[in-house]
């Protein structure tokens, strides 16, 4: 009898996804597939991964993600086509639309004074 791996779950209808390109660039990784490579993912699975097509994370390469990239699931996933109630706590998320911010290039106009107080919470 064959059974259908994932049944009728497809990549562009899940309102949430993996979304690693933030995290990546966040962290400076030039060569994103190679990183996740070297990180015990399979080559077929990172590129899916990166592309957005991945319609499942095992718990292993969840907790492989986090403790390399040092951060949280909620990092790594994004919402698509979801507006969730006020209040809700999928609004944490990111959007899918939200813009890629590279932390190089916005701290770089900073001067040391304001990167010193920003540390402080002030």
């Amino acid at each position: 009898m064959l059974r259908k791996k994932r049944g009728t779950l497809q990549p562009n209808k899940s309102s949430i996804v993996l979304h690693l390109k933030p995290i990546l660039a966040a962290r400076n990784i030039i060569h994103p597939a190679a990183f996740l490579i070297k990180m015990g993912i399979n080559n077929n699975s990172a590129n899916k991964m990166l592309k957005g097509e991945a319609v499942q994370v095992n718990f292993r390469q969840l907790t492989s993600l986090c403790m390399t990239l040092n951060c949280t699931p909620n990092d790594l996933f994004a919402l698509r086509d979801l507006t969730p109630t006020v209040g809700h706590q999928l609004e944490k998320l990111q959007k899918l639309e939200d813009a890629i911010v590279n932390p190089l290039e916005a701290f770089s106009t900073m001067g040391l004074q304001e990167l010193k107080e920003m540390q402080q919470g002030k």
